[in-house]
């Protein structure tokens, strides 16, 4: 088989569906070619990410049997009748290998993100001037703002801190005298501790707040009472 032939069996052979002569062409093949290579990796991963996310049913025999038939690559003398079912049955995978990827790639942007907000809050906390102030007030929840005067860096971390209503959010907002500026929104998950970044020059600021603001970008100045507060 050509290249291009080997490359379009490959999600056969991530599904284990090809004969043991065409298997054994592909694999040798992969072996030698690092663009097949990774495309394989990729669907393998497809595979197995759609194999645990769906309830197992075991199909009649014969279908097996006609769906190997008809997706077979075009060495394999497939039948005039069954080219349309595999080229179906390609684009129902290339349709969920596609989903699949784009899915991973995002969780992957977050996870990227949230690790290089958690190694900012880590240096901040090695600082030697680094401060904390606890915010209080009329809920229940543990929020403090760790912050470095010096490098004027710092996070807010929110636990236990429900969730502000349908059309709303937390917006933080540090106070010099009578006069509030938005430090940012937030909204946390369920269950998990937020990190949220504040950069600012702190020894100009007294306090920080924490009031319940329309979604998505909060408001220009607070519309509500504070829920938290602290002193800086």
């Amino acid at each position: 088989m050509t290249h291009e032939q080997l490359r379009e069996a490959l999600p056969m052979f991530a599904l284990n569906a090809l004969d043991a002569a065409d298997a054994h062409e592909v694999s040798r093949h992969v072996g030698t070619c690092p663009e097949c290579q990774r495309e394989l990796t990729l669907l393998q991963v497809a595979t197995t990410r759609l194999a645990t996310s769906v309830a197992q049913v075991s199909p009649p025999p014969r279908l097996r049997v006609e769906i190997l038939d008809a997706v077979r690559p075009p060495r394999m003398r497939l039948k005039r009748g069954r080219i349309a079912i595999a080229l179906g049955a390609a684009a129902v995978a290339m349709l969920v290998f596609v989903t699949l990827l784009a899915s991973i790639t995002q969780r992957l942007a977050m996870l990227q993100s949230r690790l290089a907000v958690q190694a900012d809050v880590l240096s901040t906390l090695a600082s030697p001037s680094t401060k904390t102030a606890a915010l209080t007030g009329s809920v229940g929840a543990r929020v403090r703002l760790i912050y470095d005067p010096a490098s004027q860096r710092g996070a807010l971390l929110v636990s236990a801190l429900g969730d502000p209503g349908a059309g709303r959010v937390y917006q933080l907002w540090l106070i010099a005298g009578t006069q509030p500026r938005s430090a940012g929104v937030f909204r946390p998950a369920v269950g998990e501790t937020a990190i949220v970044p504040v950069n600012a020059d702190f020894m100009q600021y007294q306090a920080v707040a924490i009031s319940i603001e329309p979604a998505p970008n909060g408001a220009p100045q607070p519309t509500a009472a504070p829920i938290l507060i602290g002193r800086l």
